[in-house]
């Protein structure tokens, strides 16, 4: 009888502990699920950003201004300032305003030079930087 008793006892701890171990599982697996999810938003975001940037720059160099490209960096800009980090949005945010500057310029017939495009263009490479780090990647790549 007594090792009936255990046997029942063994089973019963047996399926309490699995569904734990279950459930554990699921709650991991959703949070990764989320956080890749969110990853995918950032990483959005800024591909987004960087070619609303270089769109922009395409129409003041042809005079074609129109001013589309700017409502969409600002746009986007919004989105990063929710999703990433308050020293990634800053920096973003900071550069949107001295790229717009330099944009209106160029359309209105500066050189780069004028306009501050190396220094602006120095700027973006450090927030490119940013994004990366923000992403998880390296120079090389995905971290891993």
């Amino acid at each position: 009888m007594g090792s009936v008793v255990v046997g029942v006892v063994g089973t019963l701890l047996g399926v309490l502990i699995g569904g734990a171990l279950q459930q554990l599982q699921a709650r991991l697996t959703r949070r990764w699920q989320q956080e890749d999810a969110f990853s995918a938003a950032k990483q959005v975001a800024y591909s987004e950003y960087l070619r609303s940037i270089s769109a922009g720059y395409g129409q003041a160099k042809s005079g074609q201004r129109n001013r589309s490209e700017d409502g969409r960096l600002y746009a986007v800009t919004a989105q990063i300032e929710i999703l990433a980090g308050q020293r990634v949005a800053i920096e973003a945010r900071e550069l949107v305003e001295r790229i717009i500057e330099a944009h209106s310029m160029i359309a209105a017939g500066a050189g780069d030079e004028q306009a501050g495009v190396p220094e602006i263009d120095r700027d973006r490479h450090a927030v490119i930087e940013l994004f990366k780090s923000d992403l998880g990647l390296g120079a090389a790549g995905p971290r891993g």
